[in-house]
């Protein structure tokens, strides 16, 4: 019975057929699971964690606050640093309503950089700026001005909170 099976035509081509049809299953297969391996790598998505951070000095001092006597104009140096092992993109500003009688800006001095806009400035890994700040108080009070800084990756635009404030420019107001 074994020899009639193998002799008649009918078997050979049934037998090689089945077996073409499974190759070329095989071979599908795993062309398909090839493309989508290689695809999936060359389209990954980096996902980055951890938390960036900064290093404000005013005046050497690390600080957020502004401090002007009554009916002073002063001067700050601020240092914003990036001590993260990446470009990062940083913005500061001045939180809340500057009361009247109180103005506050930046100068464009040599040696100092200008302040940064609202969607930040970028930073270089272990870099920093600085800044020269102006604030005139007219009032018959000592004011303190708060500071804040937002972080981001380099390639993400930062946004100011409600109650933060840009520098402008300081022309002798």
């Amino acid at each position: 019975m074994k020899r009639i099976l193998l002799n008649t035509k009918v078997s050979k081509i049934y037998i090689i057929s089945v077996i073409l049809i499974t190759l070329l299953l095989l071979a599908s297969y795993y062309s398909y699971a090839m493309f989508i391996v290689s695809k999936e790598k060359s389209n990954a998505i980096s996902i980055v964690t951890g938390t960036l951070s900064y290093d404000l000095k005013i005046n050497g001092v690390s600080t957020d606050k502004l401090v002007i006597g009554s009916k002073m104009v002063k001067e700050f140096t601020v240092i914003l640093t990036n001590p993260n092992n990446r470009v990062a993109r940083f913005n500061f500003y001045y939180m809340g309503d500057l009361p009247i009688g109180v103005n506050a800006g930046y100068s464009e001095d040599t040696g100092y950089d200008v302040t940064p806009s609202e969607v930040g400035i970028n930073i270089e890994k272990n870099g920093k700026n600085s800044y020269k700040i102006i604030v005139s108080n007219a009032t018959d009070n000592n004011i303190t001005l708060t500071l804040g800084v937002s972080v981001g990756l380099d390639y993400n635009d930062l946004s100011l909170p409600n109650n933060g404030h840009l520098f402008e420019e300081y022309n002798g107001f």
